[in-house]
């Protein structure tokens, strides 16, 4: 800008007050967009709490509706129920054990009746023998 200016005048040359007023303009554009900038980060700011608060309305609505729902309930209440009762388990293991022994012994754990007569499929082929579980 020196270069610009008259070295020899009291007054500034023309050229040298239009770039000084252009200077002045973009300093004030320039503060006016930093301002917008710190006014949308504050509006971003509360937006992203109030994206938060809306969250943690929707999670605490959503799980008192859980509670209330009786369709959802009964699904709660049926997975947490086992389908088998504890005694039958118990029994099952057991009789899992004693033919878990056995199929070791011998590599077979069911009782087999070798007298039993074949089974015919309905086309009158023999596809095994029935064994009777029953004790």
């Amino acid at each position: 800008m020196v270069a610009l200016a008259a070295t020899n005048s009291a007054t500034p040359s023309l050229q040298s007050t239009l770039i000084r007023s252009r200077l002045e303009a973009a300093r004030r554009e320039m503060a006016e967009a930093e301002s917008n900038v710190r006014e949308l980060r504050a509006q971003a700011d509360a937006a992203e709490t109030e994206l938060v608060k809306r969250q943690d309305q929707v999670r605490t609505l959503a799980d008192q509706s859980r509670q209330t729902d009786p369709t959802y309930q009964s699904r709660v209440q049926a997975s947490s129920q086992s389908a088998v009762p504890v005694q039958t388990q118990e029994l099952l293991f057991g009789l899992y054990s004693a033919t878990s022994a056995r199929r070791q012994a011998d590599g077979n754990g069911l009782k087999s009746n070798p007298t039993a007569a074949p089974v015919l499929n309905t086309q009158g082929q023999a596809t095994g023998r029935i064994v009777n579980v029953r004790a």
